[in-house]
């Protein structure tokens, strides 16, 4: 469990306790709607309202210790149960938790209804309308790796669409350093209140998240839909939201798509931005890098991968180059100078602008970051 939530919870309990001149546990009635659920950790995530005598309305992860009780909640229900204490106050978790409303959830099997994509299925390839008014569809991406996430821009809790927004604008900034991953690979963030989030909306927060660099929306849409496609969509991607006047609970949910549009990954709650750059740059890579291979193999691996007796010196391995951050002659690795050795040459190393296209070296640059 996030250690920031569990202080705040534990200093509060120990208040609490302080307050009662006594040492037994305690109990607190929680009303409120599950936002995500962590099979891993057998914990839900809950949006919940005052806790009188307790705490101001927050939203936070918290243990369920009954199996069966953690099995039948799911996110957009709303519940009530019991916050407790141990007598030291040193633990807590939820008990009697009981569903008043299953908001968001399936209540029919119908066939017509989309159900959750799995890996290799391909989702609904609906209308979007991005931060420019223009219509899009997932479809004019086949060929790139995509990684999708939902927001809505009012949203309140930094933990959650201010977090998807920022790690996907660190990305953003990470894959602008290597030109080859930029071009493979596409970020969307699909706002799940069209009716307030408009082109225009849109386009002022992801500007916020680009650093006003208008440019950088070649690469990073910021899009709605109807509320009829948006629910084939969520519904497909497994999101669950429900709206509360101005506010929304919901899932933090992260897809990628690969080059071939089907789905390749899905993400909730627990992702860093490593691991999200990290796959979709191996999901962009998988289409074309048997082709790099195979120049590498041709061109390269005669010198660099075993010993050439036809050199006084031997070039140096390059597995990793990039992930250590430099060339064997010190210089800082980049796609770029990569590239420009391999057309230009560099010392003894013959230029091979004669022979490769850019394409061609751009391919081997790919195969290299593969080799990390």
């Amino acid at each position: 469990m996030n250690l920031h939530w569990r202080t705040i919870l534990l200093v509060l309990c120990s208040f609490a306790l302080l307050a009662t001149g006594c040492n037994r546990a305690r109990k607190y009635s929680l009303e409120g709607r599950v936002v995500s659920k962590n099979p891993a950790t057998n914990e839900i995530t809950v949006a919940h309202g005052d806790i009188p005598g307790f705490m101001s309305a927050m939203t936070m992860p918290y243990r369920v210790k009954q199996v069966l009780e953690f099995e039948t909640i799911q996110p957009g229900d709303k519940i009530t149960a019991d916050i407790v204490f141990n007598e030291s106050g040193s633990e807590y978790w939820l008990e009697n938790l009981r569903v008043v409303e299953k908001s968001g959830r399936k209540t029919s099997s119908a066939s017509h209804e989309p159900h959750q994509l799995t890996t290799g299925e391909r989702p609904p390839d609906v209308a979007l309308v991005n931060q420019d008014g223009r219509t899009i569809h997932l479809s004019d991406y086949l060929g790139k790796a995509i990684l999708i996430t939902f927001i809505y821009t009012r949203c309140p809790m930094p933990e959650f669409c201010p977090r998807l927004s920022s790690q996907f604008a660190r990305i953003q900034d990470e894959l602008k350093k290597n030109p080859y991953d930029y071009g493979k690979t596409h970020l969307l963030t699909i706002s799940f209140d069209p009716a307030y989030d408009t082109p225009a909306v849109l386009r002022r927060y992801g500007l916020a998240y680009l650093d006003g660099d208008a440019s950088g929306f070649s690469h990073w849409d910021f899009a709605s839909t109807t509320r009829e496609d948006l629910q084939r969509v969520s519904r497909s991607f497994g999101l669950q939201y429900d709206g509360q006047e101005n506010q929304f609970v919901h899932t933090m949910n992260i897809v990628l798509i690969a080059p071939d549009g089907s789905v390749a990954y899905f993400w909730n709650t627990n992702w860093t931005w490593q691991e999200l750059i990290n796959s979709l740059r191996r999901a962009a890579n998988n289409g074309s890098n048997s082709r790099g291979q195979g120049l590498y193999g041709n061109l390269c691996a005669r010198c660099h991968e075993v010993p050439n007796p036809e050199l006084r010196k031997q070039p140096p391995n390059l597995h990793g180059v990039f992930k250590m951050g430099k060339l064997p002659s010190g210089m800082a690795a980049s796609d770029e100078r990569v590239l420009r050795t391999i057309m230009h040459g560099l010392g003894t190393m013959p230029p091979f602008e004669q022979t490769l296209t850019e394409k061609d070296a751009r391919d081997i640059v790919g195969y290299l970051h593969q080799l990390n």
